[in-house]
This record gives structure tokens, sequence and C-alpha cells, in this order.
């Protein structure tokens, strides 16, 4: 930041929040180092198997232990890229509690934004000077985490273990909706600060309705974009399970009803319900999918929901601020 940037409110909050800027810092590096060393991980493992001239499926003797070094090397790689994944999820949350707890909520809490509103500066100028920073802060970091993320993922040990992009973990830890639930996060925060003014509890309660958001978008996904239909007859419609995300699949009758796989399984074997009975041959199949040509559909429509909730968080702390501190 330059140094016009920090000076007034915004150099205050920076002072203030130091400490907690720098553990975001610190943070931030630890999560760098562990994607780079998922890819660098997976990678040397490739070489040291291509350096012995093995593959994994080599019936060679000689290549049993490379073999086995080599995919117990890719697992961990994608152990420490899930754990990853995990943490791109849980960091809205914990932006979120650091924006309600510690900047508003304490605030509120030990009385010292009086300090601020007697030097000239009104409370929605206060507001205002207190979100810049960490919105500043949690752009740059997910500029930085989520292409990074993307690389270690896709390119490590993804091949041969592979986790797919539309996996809840996987798909909240790539694209730009990372970036769009930890804005909402911040607005979320600040609202919270301000409506319950105690610090812990703060925190506590933007934590949850934070998760609550991501998790009731994360079971509505599926919907945000129109679902493809493929039907074909004597044997289900193929699919690259690796880029696409299967709905529902299942059989139709000769009316146009949906029956799903285990339906023939729990019928009377001597009276089998239309299709089971019927030849394999006559029986149409459906599958319902999203391919990963719906990766970006799906991220800016589900950005679009969080963004909107998020400025009407913002605006209502404004209003809440305003209406107790007019």
């Amino acid at each position: 930041m330059s140094t016009r940037l920090l000076t007034g409110p915004r150099g205050v909050v920076v002072h203030q929040h130091r400490r907690a800027l720098w553990t975001l810092l610190g943070l931030l590096l630890v999560a760098v180092a562990a994607m780079v060393a998922s890819r660098v991980w997976a990678d040397s493992a490739v070489e040291a198997l291509r350096a012995v001239d093995c593959t994994v499926t080599s019936t060679e003797r000689r290549c049993f232990q490379p073999a086995r070094d080599y995919t117990d090397s890719v697992w961990a790689a994608r152990h420490l890229i899930e754990y990853a994944a995990l943490g791109m999820v849980v960091l809205p949350a914990a932006v979120g509690a650091f924006m309600a707890g510690p900047m508003i909520a304490r605030e509120m809490e030990s009385g010292t934004y009086k300090l601020a509103w007697t030097q000239s500066v009104s409370p929605a100028r206060w507001l205002a000077a207190m979100l810049p920073v960490p919105v500043a802060v949690v752009i740059a970091a997910m500029a930085v985490l989520t292409p990074l993320f993307h690389w270690s993922w896709s390119t490590g040990p993804a091949h041969d273990f592979p986790t797919y992009w539309y996996e809840p973990t996987m798909y909240a830890s790539t694209g730009i909706v990372p970036t769009a639930y930890a804005l909402l996060a911040l607005a979320l925060g600040t609202l919270v600060g301000l409506l319950v003014r105690r610090t812990v509890l703060a925190m506590s309660v933007t934590a949850l309705v934070t998760g609550g958001v991501l998790l009731a978008l994360s079971r509505v996904r599926v919907h945000l974009w129109p679902i493809r239909t493929a039907t074909a007859s004597g044997e289900p419609p193929a699919s690259r399970i690796s880029r696409t995300w299967r709905v529902e699949e299942g059989m139709l009758t000769p009316s146009g009803e949906r029956v799903p796989p285990g339906h023939c399984l729990a019928a009377p074997p001597s009276r089998p319900p239309a299709p089971c009975g019927a030849d394999r041959a006559d029986v149409t199949y459906f599958l319902d999918y999203h391919p990963a040509s719906h990766f970006w559909p799906l991220q800016l429509v589900e950005t679009g929901i969080v963004l909107a909730l998020a400025a009407v968080a913002t605006v209502a702390a404004f209003r809440v601020l305003r209406r107790h501190h007019a």
C-alpha cells in the first residue's frame, strides 16, 4: 500500500491490527508452502519413477518397489492438497470472525470507537475507514491462493488419485467463488459485530452464519445452471467421470417416467416393474449431468448471489450504525 492509503483512519486500522495482519500473512505463506510442496512432491515422484524406466502398471519385479514408492508419494501429495482445500473452505468463516470480533465488536465493547467519533470522524466515516483494509487484504490473498491452488491440484496428484472439480471442497477452493465468500464473510462480520457488540459471541455467530450460507448454497449449487440430460438405448450414456458431474441417472419407462437404478432390485423378482423386465436393448437410459464447461457458469451465478448478499449485509451494517449512533 502507498503512504497515502495508510494515513488517517486507514493508517489507524493498520496500526491497531498489525499483529493480526502479520498473522494472516504468516498463514498465507504456510498455505502457499503446502500447495507448492504438494505439486513438487508429486512431480518428484513422477521423475523418480521415470528415471528407473518403470510405470505404475509394470509387472517387472524390479519396478515393484519404485511403483510402490511412487504411489505412496502421490497419495501423500493428494492428502496435502485436500487439507489445503479444507483450509480454503474454512478461510471465509475465519475472515468473518476476525472482522466481527477484533475489528468491530471489540471496538464497540471497549468503547474505543468513541475516541474516533469525538475527533471529527462520523460513525459512517469510521466504518467506511474500517472496511477498505481488510477488503484489500482479502482480495490480494485470494488472488494468490486460488490460482495457486488450481495449479497444485489440477497438475499434481490429480492424475492417479483424482479429485473432481464439482466436489464441494474443490469447487469452493477454485475460481472466483472463494473471493466472493470471503467478501461476504467480511460484510457479515461487520453487521454481526455492530449488532452483538461482544467479541467472542460476534466471532462465533459470524462463523456460524457464514458456514450456514456456504452450506445452503452448496446444496442448491447443482440447480444454479440448467442441467443437461443424455439418453441412450441398450446401455447408460457414456460419460467421462473425471470431467462430468453426474446428478441423476437411471431408466425411463415407456410413459417417460424415471426409474432409479435401485428400483429394480427392490421390486419382487416375480413381478418386475417396467422397464426392469424388458430386454436390455429395449431399455432407454438417462443421465442428468453438468459437463466441465458448466464450471464457469455455475461459478458466475453463485458469485453473483454471494456478492448480492454481501452488498445487502454492508448496507444493513451502515443502517444499524446510523440507527443506533445517529
